[in-house]
């Protein structure tokens, strides 16, 4: 088998063991050995173009970002494959599922690596919402909305559990670097957004959503979920109380006197709080989804302000 990795682009770009089998894929070879000759750090256009490559397909794809206007740095792999799994999720998920799984593992370690674990701080500004806290978030935002792959669930493609919709992702973020910027991302309509929030809501996903974007999570793949889980075991561990984060500003109360034990809250819910037999549910670790809520014929469920 003939070489498929250039060991000076390797190093000069950061790619870690877990992607050499498949770097090919998204960078060939020929590119990875023009740009381990490349000396400079930073450089515009024409800089590439001597060098037979392409400022806009590169840029594009994650390779390199804006440092200044009109010039650039090479990227991270981080940001690299970030970009790809959002922009082409068919062609990483061809790669075999163990490879999958070590370059998920390797992408949340190092996101994770970025929180701070603090018991007094939030990591982020990450908020649950409603579903229609999330629809008038939509409708009164002024800025453009541009939809995207979730890079999260692309990424997690070994989870074989997992069936949820990819395309769910809405940003209000279109600056320099970012993957509408990029054409990664597509701009829409209100409308549309609104519609990506009902089915989302209807496939069980949980909206989340900070200054500039909303998301829509399942908790087997979204890193926001996943982080939350493992900074929570890992505080849990330690004594004296921490903040809650995403932050939470619901929690689920329910009337079992109108309760009808049709089970729906149990199979809607993403952290199995309920059992209708036994007439119990854990509120105390419930986030506010609304989930349950908007799927109780009875209208038993409702959520009470924290």
């Amino acid at each position: 088998m003939g070489q498929t990795v250039d060991p000076r682009f390797c190093a000069r770009f950061g790619i870690p063991r877990e992607a050499e089998s498949v770097l090919a894929s998204i960078i060939p070879l020929s590119e990875q050995r023009r740009i381990a000759d490349f000396e400079k750090d930073l450089f515009n256009a024409a800089d590439l173009r001597l060098i037979g490559l392409e400022a806009d397909g590169l840029y594009r794809r994650g390779i390199i970002n804006y440092a200044d206007e009109g010039l650039f740095q090479l990227g991270s792999f981080y940001t690299l494959l970030d970009v790809f799994v959002v922009a082409e999720p068919e062609k990483y998920r061809i790669f075999p599922q163990e490879t999958q799984a070590a370059l998920d593992n390797w992408c949340f370690s190092a996101y994770y690596a970025r929180l701070a674990i603090d018991p007094e701080e939030r990591p982020s500004g990450d908020t649950v919402l409603t579903r229609e806290e999330a629809l008038q978030r939509v409708q009164t935002e002024d800025r453009q909305a541009y939809l995207a792959n979730c890079d999260c669930r692309v990424l997690a493609g070994g989870h074989d559990d997992c069936e949820k919709p990819l395309r769910t992702c809405i940003s209000f973020r279109s600056g320099i670097n970012t993957i509408a910027h990029r054409g990664v991302s597509q701009p829409v309509t209100k409308d549309h957004a609104a519609q990506v929030i009902h089915d989302a809501d209807a496939a069980g996903l949980i909206h989340t959503a900070n200054e500039n974007t909303i998301c829509n999570c399942c908790t087997d793949c979204c890193y926001l979920s996943r982080a939350r889980q493992k900074r929570d075991a890992a505080l849990t561990a330690r004594p004296g109380p921490f903040v809650r984060w995403p932050k939470v500003t619901r929690r689920i109360r329910t009337d079992w006197d109108k309760c009808a034990a049709c089970g729906l809250c149990e199979e809607r819910c993403p952290f199995h709080l309920f059992s209708v037999a036994e007439r119990r549910v854990d509120d105390n670790q419930c986030i506010g989804c609304s989930l349950c809520v908007n799927t109780c014929p009875q209208k038993a469920l409702s959520l009470e302000q924290e």
